[in-house]
């Protein structure tokens, strides 16, 4: 069996956990859906930043899979400490049938085992089948307090242990409910459309281009883009079929005229069989490649943002909501479930700005530009 390596790293004056080693494919999935990992190619390996919870997470993450050896650790202050041998931690049983036997996705599936095990450890030598409202609400301090874990993180721990005791142990829902955290509200990084224009005019690889054509011209995920076979293309209806998305949800979204144009133009270079995009090994093509052609297109297009596939869907939905389409059809678009999760691009379009002056502007008259 590998062994992987948690060994700390400054990157770029943020104090990290490297995550070095040989990855079998279990291994790199896992890594792949970690919360905000990222990857360093100064140091030619992933990181998150470090925090006692990410450090038990990763090894919970990857013991079931890998040899997991944390070596040595320090501190911020660049202060070595031992870190002692650890063993992964059980789960209750029943606890991964449950999820399987439910039709959890696979990336739920081992999130929740993952949160799971960090409770269970939490607890000992508490019992599994002797916890409380007031041990749930402990733990939870716990995260908040010693742990600062996000707020994400916490609403996910909430779930994962919701779901052992409402469903595998059948107890009552109402007993065990815990307050959630108001998570935070972020705006949606969008680019404008010049800066779009800039971005795909960069893409001289044609797969590269067609597959940002696609994102954007359709406000896909970037899994439901990489999912996409040529059936779910309907070129008579001009529309994109979304099969299993978000939720396991179908829908249908746009096919703009141009992406359907660029498509035929790639299938006629490329020849691929079962997805519309696949990787060198004719698999599926990898999520990171994606993210990573689109950052460099970016910073070749000059643009200061951080840009993502996710940005593309963003910048999908502002832009149809500043050239006037209803709130509903973009909901549908998105394959939102909820309308207020869509109504969060009204806090980032520019519709109806044009008609507003700022105040300062009004007392223009008599000021002078002091450069001095």
């Amino acid at each position: 069996m590998e062994t992987l390596e948690l060994v700390p790293l400054w990157h770029r004056d943020i104090f990290c956990i490297a995550i070095r080693g040989k990855f079998g494919s279990q291994a790199n999935q896992i890594i792949r859906n970690f919360p905000n990992r990222l990857y360093s190619k100064t140091h030619g390996c992933w990181y998150v930043k470090h925090s006692p919870a990410n450090l038990d997470l990763l090894f919970q993450c990857l013991s079931g899979v890998t040899s997991v050896a944390v070596p040595v650790a320090f501190d911020e202050h660049k202060q070595t400490v031992p870190v002692p041998t650890r063993k992964m931690t059980p789960l209750p049983n029943g606890y991964s049938e449950c999820l399987i036997r439910m039709r959890y996705s696979e990336s739920t599936r081992i999130t929740y085992e993952n949160q799971m095990r960090l409770f269970v450890e939490f607890i000992q030598p508490q019992s599994i089948y002797e916890i409380t409202k007031e041990t749930v609400d402990r733990y939870m301090g716990y995260l908040v307090e010693t742990r600062k874990v996000s707020v994400s993180t916490q609403n996910t721990a909430i779930n994962a242990i919701k779901f052992y005791l409402e469903q595998v142990n059948k107890g009552e829902r109402t007993f065990y409910y815990v307050d959630r955290p108001i998570k935070e509200k972020l705006l949606p990084s969008v680019l404008s459309e010049g800066e779009m224009h800039k971005m795909l005019g960069c893409a001289q690889n044609t797969k590269h281009r067609c597959m940002m054509f696609m994102l954007y011209s359709a406000g896909l995920r970037i899994s439901e883009l990489l999912n996409l076979k040529w059936q779910d293309i309907d070129e008579d209806r001009k529309v994109i079929y979304i099969r299993g998305g978000k939720g396991r949800k179908d829908r249908i979204t746009l096919l703009s005229k141009l992406a359907l144009d660029y498509l035929r133009h790639y299938q006629t270079l490329y020849h691929t069989k079962e997805w519309l995009f696949e990787g060198p090994d004719g698999g599926q093509y990898s999520p990171r490649s994606v993210n990573q052609f689109i950052h460099k297109y970016s910073r070749n297009a000059g643009i200061s943002k951080r840009v993502s596939a996710h940005t593309l869907r963003h910048s999908f939905a502002t832009h149809l909501l500043e050239r006037g389409t209803d709130l509903r059809y973009i909901q549908t678009l998105l394959g939102h479930e909820s309308s207020l999760t869509t109504e969060r691009y009204t806090h980032v379009t520019k519709r109806g700005f044009e008609k507003l002056v700022s105040p300062l502007d009004y007392l223009e008259k008599g000021l002078t530009l002091n450069t001095q």
